[in-house]
Order: C-alpha cells, then structure tokens, then sequence
C-alpha cells in the first residue's frame, strides 16, 4: 500500500449546537488540514498519485471555506459543525472536484488538527484504489 499527502491550512468559525460552554459560541480555530490517498499500485512512472492535483484541490476546496462561518453552510444545517463532521464535508467536497478530472487521487483520508494536541479524521467507506 502506497500513501501520498498534502498538507494545507484555513481558518474557519464555528459554534457547537448545545451546551459546551464556550464552544456554544461563535469562535474559529486555524485548522491544519491532511488529505492522505492510498493506492495500491504505482503508475508506469512510479507514482501513486499525481501530488499537483492533490495540492491544488485541496486549495481550492478550503478556499471555499476559509475565514466563514460553517453553520451558515447547507452541510452543516441539520448537523453539528465538529471536528469530525468538518473532515467529511472536505473529504466529499474533495472527491466531488476530483472525480471530473479522472486524477489518480483517492480521497483515503481526511485528518484535521484543530490545536497542536487535538484532532479528528474521516475515511469514506470504499476508497478508491488503483
């Protein structure tokens, strides 16, 4: 098994639905963002992945999100704006801009670092391997 990543940061605000003290409240973090993919097999060049489509969608995915509030996303309208809940919506959103393209870039997973101490990950159910 091969595993590939790109490592990228945004800033996003949130407030947890329900009674955790200050985490009820609007507040951000700046989230560090993984997207690991995972292959099987390498290409006719040796690669498991092509690392420029992984860095530039995961760019433009958390462009789209960074410095806004994620409640006010559709995603989050009927579900709590966590950690963990945050990694899938990157992790769909991710699969949904790759998938066009025909990249070898599996969404594998999606690990997200809200502090230097605290993290959650999110693996889809069937990654898509070579």
């Amino acid at each position: 098994m091969y595993r590939t990543g790109v490592i990228r940061s945004l800033t996003a605000c949130h407030s947890l639905r329900g009674d955790f003290g200050p985490e009820s409240t609007p507040h951000s973090h700046p989230y560090r963002v993984e997207w690991i993919a995972e292959t099987i097999e390498l290409d006719k060049n040796g690669f498991s992945t092509d690392i420029a489509v992984m860095e530039s969608t995961l760019e433009v995915s958390l462009g789209a999100i960074d410095d806004v509030y994620l409640n006010d996303l559709p995603f989050f309208e009927s579900m709590q704006p966590s950690l963990e809940n945050l990694a899938r919506f990157i992790a769909e959103d991710i699969a949904r801009r790759v998938e066009p393209t025909g990249a070898t870039a599996p969404v594998s997973e999606i690990v997200i670092w809200e502090s230097d101490t605290a993290w959650a990950s999110y693996r889809p159910e069937q990654t898509k391997n070579r």
